[in-house]
């Protein structure tokens, strides 16, 4: 399972990032997605406690028992073993995180999910990579910008590296051909899933203009998206 969802998440190239939404809008939030042609779906746990870990867990099975394999599911901000244990036993097929531990990294590859610590130098970059880390999620991306990638190349063009934080449809492409497998969209993406009321044919349209970008590499020209 985890070759083929390594290959779902390369391909597809982006992961929507969810933290905090409400229950009721998550399958009209995942069907507008999949109308836009973007399937690989975290749904993040909260470190402020505001969200119940049960709760984000709940979120990620009613989505996997709604879709199936429509969706590739992970768990973001993953930060503790047992919720690893939870997102596996909710159908989550990727852990994402926000830095490298071993424990969390060794029973990710155990469950035979996709591994995907964060890191923000070269030596963490290598170190999780080394830990057994399968995609290495660079964060925050927009702070350190394309050339920094530009510079990692030669002594870490053997990473595979996702670019998280502050992606945009502006500067999706540049990652992308900076040499990142996959990008982290949030709010540039799912802002409209925010709002008091929820228009899911704009986020439909949405993703599918930040498909366009992978598809056709270009940017859009509706100065609308963020």
């Amino acid at each position: 399972m985890r070759n083929k969802t390594m290959v779902r998440i390369c391909d597809g190239r982006i992961i929507a990032t969810l933290a905090g939404v409400k229950a009721e809008r998550l399958v009209p939030m995942a069907q507008a997605l999949l109308a836009g042609s973007i399937d690989c779906i975290q749904i993040s746990y909260d470190p402020r406690g505001d969200q119940s870990d049960r709760d984000v867990a709940a979120q990620i099975k009613m989505l996997a028992d709604h879709f199936g394999d429509e969706l590739c599911l992970g768990a973001g901000a993953v930060r503790k073993p047992e919720q690893v244990r939870m997102a596996q036993e909710s159908g989550a097929r990727f852990i994402s995180s926000c830095a490298a531990d071993q424990t969390i990294i060794r029973m990710t590859r155990d469950f035979e999910m996709v591994s995907m610590p964060g890191a923000f130098t070269p030596a963490e970059i290598d170190t999780a990579y080394r830990m057994g880390g399968d995609l290495i999620r660079l964060f925050p991306a927009s702070f350190l910008g394309t050339e920094y990638l530009e510079q990692l190349a030669q002594p870490l063009s053997h990473v595979p590296l996702v670019a998280g934080g502050g992606i945009s449809v502006w500067n999706m492409r540049a990652f992308l051909d900076a040499g990142c497998a996959a990008v982290e969209l949030d709010r540039g993406l799912m802002d409209e899933v925010y709002k008091p009321e929820c228009d899911y044919g704009v986020l439909a349209e949405t993703a599918k203009a930040y498909r366009t970008i992978t598809d056709n590499e270009r940017a859009p020209r509706n100065r609308n998206l963020k």
